[in-house]
């Protein structure tokens, strides 16, 4: 029987050892009191901080161990001192106090949390008390500041997304450079302003204020929604705004609006239904041009929908490293730790820029604005940035790019719109290219160069590829591949205007072949301006 009891004696010590390691392990300071107001167990960094054991009555803690508020003067009232607090049943987060005595003479300033230790039938049974060195949320506070200094720099400097904070009442907290351009108003003059007083009319502020509430209950995202505004200078604009909710760190709610400039695509919606209308009124009968009209309208909306989709795929992941961004500073979380979700958040705010440009590209398509800047370009040259560029993401895709041309292939065409086009191809090529290898041929002769991009990918079915050109086609489903379905009709308007020719040769399942032919030496500046090429048009020129 007395070697079973030794036997659980050693047991307990054991434990109690184990216990007590744990405690010492920790960098947080930690002291135990039991149900009798008596400190039972400490760790190191406790007697470290504030100079641990003493053995004194819990009235006289204040005195005992230099307990004083943060003013360094005043000593903390006994009703309370934290611990005291915690043994009473009550729970207590993050009370800034200072701590001075004997033991720790050098004087320290610690925020301090408690909880009660509950035990059968809800009673209290002890308080436990854990404190820290302010400093070092003083530090985490300074990192938190740099933190949203940079996401700050990010948002302002965003190039084509008006992106605009609002509270619960609708007033304007920040407005970065995107914004200012597009609605004429200046950070400075915008901010704490409701958007009657900007560029909403009074009926339009209070859904938007109706808006936000919505999605301060629920949580989810708003739109994208048109929406019609006016400038300073009253003219108006149309823009396609997403609007969702971060928590800020006091608990309330904030809103960030991202705004896209839909006034082109707007104004050609405009034009084709009063084309649509003015036919109808004048009994013409010309279904076909009325039938072409509505289509118009249709394709219109089917790019809004995927435009939609797409400008919400990036957002998300904003949204969700906003979101640990806040808790991460709720936490005192060190710089080093925010880093990643800020590069994180670049990444999808440089997506949606690019996703914007390309709209961009669009309108000015459709409005018949594709003007070219001819000059004279190495093609050759050109090529290879391209592929130096798409080196990392190849890499991630599993994909080698060979390209060889060592001699240079001048000729009279817009750099940057040939740029577009080799980038097209290329990012086309990797994203169907399964992670095969890429063969990108370039040569010429006196009258034209020939550019050739082959993948060994999924390749295109033959009742696919006399479609893949238009706009919103793909041939594969969007449901494993992303995108608006542009890409390869901006690479035919591009190629068209320089009085050009794409082609596409594919077996599907071995992989598919573009070949570019552009005239070297194009036409003068001032015959690249007018309207887009006819869909219908596959080659230009000579």
């Amino acid at each position: 029987m007395a070697e079973d009891v030794f036997s659980s004696v050693r047991e307990l010590q054991a434990e109690i050892a184990l216990v007590r390691g744990a405690l010492d392990v920790l960098d947080e300071a930690i002291i135990v009191a039991d149900e009798t107001k008596r400190i039972v167990a400490w760790n190191r960094a406790a007697a470290r901080l504030i100079g641990l054991p003493v053995d004194a009555p819990a009235g006289a803690w204040v005195e005992a161990f230099g307990i004083f508020l943060p003013d360094e003067r005043t000593p903390c009232p006994t009703h309370d001192v934290p611990l005291l607090r915690a043994l009473s049943g009550e729970r207590v987060d993050d009370v800034l106090l200072y701590v001075k005595n004997p033991r720790a003479p050098q004087g320290i300033h610690v925020v301090v949390s408690a909880r009660p230790i509950v035990g059968e039938g809800g009673r209290v049974r002890g308080g436990v008390v854990t404190f820290q060195d302010a400093s070092a949320a003083q530090v985490a506070a300074a990192a938190v500041d740099h933190a949203e200094a940079r996401l700050r720099a990010i948002v302002a400097n965003t190039p084509s997304v008006a992106i605009e904070g609002y509270d619960a009442e609708g007033r304007v907290l920040y407005w970065n450079r995107a914004a200012e351009r597009l609605f004429g108003w200046s950070e400075v003059e915008a901010v704490g302003k409701t958007l009657d007083a900007v560029m909403l009319d009074e009926a339009s502020t209070r859904t938007f204020v109706e808006t936000l509430a919505e999605i301060g209950r629920t949580g989810k995202p708003s739109g994208p929604t048109e929406w019609s505004c006016h400038r300073k200078d009253g003219r108006e604009v149309w823009v396609y705004s997403t609007i969702f909710s971060i928590p800020t760190i006091t608990g309330a709610c904030e809103f960030v609006c991202m705004d896209v400039d839909v006034t082109p695509l707007k104004l050609a919606e405009n034009r084709i239904r009063e084309q649509a209308e003015r036919l109808e009124a004048q009994a013409i009968g010309n279904a076909t041009r009325f039938h072409e009209a509505m289509e118009a309208i249709s394709a219109r909306d089917d790019f809004l929908a995927i435009a939609s989709h797409e400008l919400r795929t990036p957002l998300t992941p904003l949204k969700l490293q906003l979101e640990r961004l806040v808790r991460d500073a709720r936490a005192g979380v060190h710089q080093e730790r925010m880093g990643p979700a800020l590069e994180v958040a670049y990444r999808q705010a440089v997506r949606l820029a690019a996703l914007i440009d390309r709209l961009l590209d669009v309108s000015r398509i459709t409005a018949g604005r594709l003007d070219l800047c001819l000059e004279e370009v190495d093609l050759s040259a050109l090529v290879q940035d391209v592929v130096t560029r798409f080196g990392r993401e190849a890499e991630e895709a599993g994909c080698s790019i060979t390209f060889q041309h060592d001699k240079p292939v001048l000729g009279t065409w817009d750099r940057l719109r040939i740029e577009q086009v080799v980038t097209n191809l290329l990012g086309n090529a990797i994203k169907y290219g399964r992670g095969e290898p890429i063969e990108i041929a370039l040569e010429a002769d006196e009258a034209a160069a020939r550019l050739t991009v082959r993948d060994h990918g999924v390749g295109i079915a033959p009742e696919d590829q006399g479609k893949i050109f238009e706009r919103f086609e793909r041939a594969v489903s969007n449901q494993s591949f992303g995108g608006l379905g542009l890409g390869l009709w901006i690479v035919r308007q591009i190629v068209e205007a320089h009085g050009g020719s794409v082609r596409v040769e594919s077996v599907q399942g071995e992989g598919s072949t573009f070949r570019v032919e552009l005239p070297r030496w194009g036409r003068a500046p001032s015959e690249s301006r007018g309207a887009a090429p006819s869909p219908g048009e596959t080659t230009r020129g000579g």
